[in-house]
């Protein structure tokens, strides 16, 4: 059966913010102020939003989904034993995988990824432009390539996803991060915004 809901922010993730009703506080960017309370299976998803062109044809709406859920299999155990204060850095590649993977697959890298696409296209036109490889633009409308919209395949975001969690895996060898519990009063403040 396919899957039609795929979600950016993973349903394993999201049930640890969960209150005693199984719900999340989800906040809308046009009205912040409003707190609306959804089960995980209810929000952050878009439909299709992995789907892939298959090469006979028609679309595979399952396969990043099921590679997702293999790297968020790990995530409700490690979320467990840090609650039991335990000791996970023998966990610390399953975490800096879904690390990375969450930071690739949002609609925010995907929007950026997008819109890099379309500028290095944009800036391709402008250079054959300038060598006088382009048709002579009409009266009226000198400045069209500022004017132009390029409109990038979605998939290509797909594509790039893959290189996105290589680089955070660079990153990740090159810093030696350990996992630690803060045993002081002093609050610590994070974020657990992706994009």
């Amino acid at each position: 059966m396919d899957k039609k809901r795929h979600h950016y922010v993973p349903k394993a993730y999201l049930r640890s913010f969960c209150d005693e009703s199984g719900r999340v506080l989800v906040y809308r960017k046009d009205d912040p102020s409003k707190a609306i309370p959804l089960a995980p299976d209810n929000t952050a998803f878009h439909k299709y939003y992995y789907s892939q062109p298959r090469p006979e044809g028609g679309k595979d709406h399952n396969a990043l989904e099921d590679c997702f859920a293999i790297v968020e299999t790990s995530w409700p155990t490690i979320v467990d034993r840090l609650h039991r204060r335990e000791s996970v850095n023998d966990s610390l590649l399953e975490i800096f995988g879904f690390m990375a993977l969450q930071r690739a697959r949002v609609p925010a890298t995907r929007d950026v990824t997008e819109r890099m696409l379309a500028e290095t296209w944009k800036a391709g036109a402008r250079i054959l432009d300038a060598a006088g490889q382009l048709p002579p633009k009409s009266a009226g409308f000198e400045d069209i390539l500022d004017h132009v919209e390029v409109a990038i395949d979605p998939h290509q975001s797909i594509h790039a996803m893959a290189h996105m969690v290589r680089g955070f895996g660079h990153v990740f060898d090159q810093m030696g991060f350990r996992a630690l519990h803060n045993k002081t009063d002093v609050t610590f403040i994070t974020s657990d915004n992706p994009g």
